[in-house]
């Protein structure tokens, strides 16, 4: 069964087939993406898990619920997301998040760390080489020159380069042609302003839940500060993804989705 909801903040998708007692996941998906984006995670986790998928703001259905918030912060968002929890009355639950929206579970468990399970991340954003934190500080007035959808779309080309990555960039190019030059701008100037301090402060001490880095081994922009943390902090488990862009949880939907139900199991039983 699946329930929409327009909350005053952001819409959500519930799927609660797996009953009541089953534990819940939370799905975010990354810049420029939506809840569409998570299609082929849906019918294996819902077996046995209950599931919550956001919009984030200004994007797709909740492309105007947020319309009056003057700027965004990753701080806000984390605590919107947690509104929408409390909404649908969820005490605790697993996170899981591709790309930019691995930060976003990282700064909601930093809001609320009594409330998360675990992290589940594919393409997990860890850390910004020198390239992607000019591209960061510099995006808004680039987007300014060359149009938003246009920078968008040249930030998926060099994330996602290769050909066997093309199916899954153009997913993420369609949904952002959702959102508007308005709300691009919020999450643009976001980026220039605190994405690279956010990073550094999230990812600076040791986990205090169970993470799970699912990488791609042509992630070439990601990988590295990833694996670096992986390895300062031992406790967090990786794998990669053989042949396969940033966007694990859909180049390689059926690999992703039996690590992540797996590592899932296994922390159950724990």
């Amino acid at each position: 069964m699946v329930h929409h909801s327009i909350h005053p903040y952001l819409h959500h998708e519930l799927h609660q087939d797996a009953g009541e007692k089953a534990p819940w996941v939370l799905f975010i998906h990354g810049a420029g993406g939506s809840v569409r984006t998570w299609r082929k995670q849906i019918e294996p986790f819902a077996k046995e898990y209950n599931l919550l998928l956001i919009d984030l703001p200004g994007h797709a259905q909740s492309r105007e619920a947020t319309i009056h918030q003057p700027y965004y912060d990753f701080e806000w968002i984390g605590n919107k997301i947690w509104e929408v929890v409390d909404f649908v009355q969820i005490k605790k639950l697993h996170l899981i998040g591709v790309s930019l929206g691995s930060i976003i579970a990282m700064q909601m468990q930093f809001n609320k760390p009594d409330r998360v399970h675990s992290m589940l991340f594919s393409g997990p954003i860890v850390g910004l080489n020198l390239k992607l934190r000019m591209l960061a500080r510099t995006g808004l007035a680039l987007a300014k020159i060359i149009g938003y959808q246009n920078f968008y779309a040249v930030t998926a080309r060099l994330t996602l380069p290769r050909n066997n990555h093309k199916k899954s960039r153009e997913i993420f190019v369609r949904e952002s042609k959702l959102i508007t030059d308005h709300e691009y701008k919020k999450w643009t100037a976001m980026y220039g302003k605190c994405l690279d301090n956010t990073l550094l402060r999230l990812f600076n001490d040791a986990p205090t839940v169970p993470i799970y880095f699912l990488i791609g081994s042509q992630d070439h922009l990601f990988k590295g500060p990833a694996l670096d943390y992986a390895t300062r902090f031992p406790a967090v488990k990786t794998d990669i993804a053989a042949h396969c862009g940033h966007l694990v949880s859909l180049e390689k939907s059926m690999w992703f989705n039996e690590k992540c139900l797996l590592f899932l199991k296994v922390l159950s039983e724990k």
